[in-house]
């Protein structure tokens, strides 16, 4: 009977402990939100959204994301957190415990910044050591037309480090990234061009990250070939991508991924 008590108490503390984190009642679901992506049978990536309809967590193995938003519903912080810890009351359907990382402790984060007309301007990211946040590097923005046309890192003493020019396609997809660095002086160090179907992408659900092309692209790529720069020689690589897709136009599967909408 003593054991039998002991086991009403532990199976108590459990479920109090996970409900803290069951958030559901208060999520959204929508059949053109991607809400799961699987590698045959194990979840790879999943994603919740907040009452909003906004992306809320992200979790992928062993890193996980939390996504917050002022008054206005514009993003002001990403949280994310990394883990190799197998324990956690919280699970993605299919996934393998040692990869929700829900239970680790914030390592980093990044603060957003806007303009008048609310469009990012400046992305900071920071590191927590021993409880102090540190910033790492921060990001600036320069558009034309509302679009975001390059992207330049700075370290925290604010030398600039790299920047991103972008070039878009009539569809606003970004069709050329050129990267460059300043190393002993500004050079090209990757280009990567890429083609696109005329579909819906899923992961436009990460713009506000301002993180210009996978993320803002309406379209998916179906080739993307990247060019490394050293010196004279060039280091070409291309990749393919093949899609099917619903009745709504959002892929259900990618290459050997299956993507799941909805709850």
């Amino acid at each position: 009977m003593k054991n039998y008590t002991l086991l009403i108490i532990i199976v108590f503390l459990c479920f109090n402990t996970c409900k803290k984190e069951d958030k559901n009642e208060n999520l959204c679901y929508s059949s053109t939100l991607i809400s799961q992506v699987n590698s045959g049978d194990l979840a790879v990536h999943g994603l919740t959204y907040n009452s909003n309809c906004l992306i809320y967590e992200s979790t992928e193995p062993y890193k996980y994301k939390r996504f917050s938003y002022d008054a206005r519903n514009i993003l002001n912080k990403v949280e994310v957190a990394y883990s190799f810890s197998s324990f956690s009351c919280v699970m993605i359907p299919g996934q393998s415990q040692e990869s929700d990382p829900r239970k680790a402790t914030i390592s980093e984060f990044s603060e957003f910044e806007y303009d008048d007309a609310l469009r990012l301007t400046k992305k900071s990211i920071y590191f927590i050591n021993s409880g102090n946040s540190q910033l790492t590097y921060y990001q600036t923005y320069d558009y034309e037309n509302d679009t975001i046309v390059k992207s330049s890192t700075f370290n925290p003493q604010g030398l600039l480090t790299q920047y991103h020019d972008y070039t878009y396609d009539d569809s606003g997809n970004i069709k050329r990234d050129d990267q460059y660095s300043n190393n002993s002086g500004i050079k090209l160090v990757n280009t990567v061009i890429c083609e696109f179907d005329n579909k819906n992408n899923p992961y436009q659900v990460f713009a506000c990250e301002g993180i210009p092309g996978i993320y803002t692209n309406k379209n998916n790529i179906i080739k993307e070939t990247s060019v490394s720069y050293n010196g004279a020689a060039e280091f070409r690589t291309t990749r393919q991508y093949v899609y099917e897709y619903n009745t709504l136009d959002y892929p259900v599967k990618i290459n050997e991924l299956d993507c799941f909408y909805g709850k």
